[in-house]
């Protein structure tokens, strides 16, 4: 086996160009995640950083898994996720918006996600007024 086949062999599905989306995807869907945590649920420290933990891990495993798993069975793995978690419900229902949001980012859908977002963080943050975690 020469070194061409080697990389052929481990990179999947993923053409090259694939990649750079991939990161840009996981890149946006961590921004999103720190807007949602800062803006919309007044998060700060170790809770926003999370969040943007979650929505980045979200957009990974969804661009990794894009072409081998329906999108929908990929939710319900999130919502299962979340439902089986110690957290209260308004770290629950925070941290699925950030799944959600790095799902979107995940799947390829990133500037339609970045474009809904915005509104979304204007909801979150109307239906979180003045509290923080």
């Amino acid at each position: 086996m020469d070194i061409i086949g080697f990389v052929a062999d481990n990179m999947g599905h993923f053409a090259p160009f694939d990649i750079a989306l991939l990161v840009f995807q996981v890149l946006l869907a961590a921004l999103l995640g720190y807007l949602l945590a800062r803006f919309g649920a007044r998060a700060d420290g170790d809770a926003a950083r999370e969040l943007v933990l979650w929505a980045a891990s979200a957009a990974l495993a969804a661009g990794l898994v894009r072409t081998q798993l329906p999108l929908a069975v990929m939710l319900l793995a999130f919502v299962m996720l979340v439902k089986g978690s110690d957290a209260g419900g308004r770290d629950r229902i925070v941290r699925f918006m950030a799944l959600v949001l790095g799902l979107g980012c995940g799947s390829g859908a990133g500037l339609v996600t970045a474009a809904v977002a915005v509104p979304f963080i204007i909801v979150v943050r109307m239906a979180f007024p003045g509290q923080r975690p």
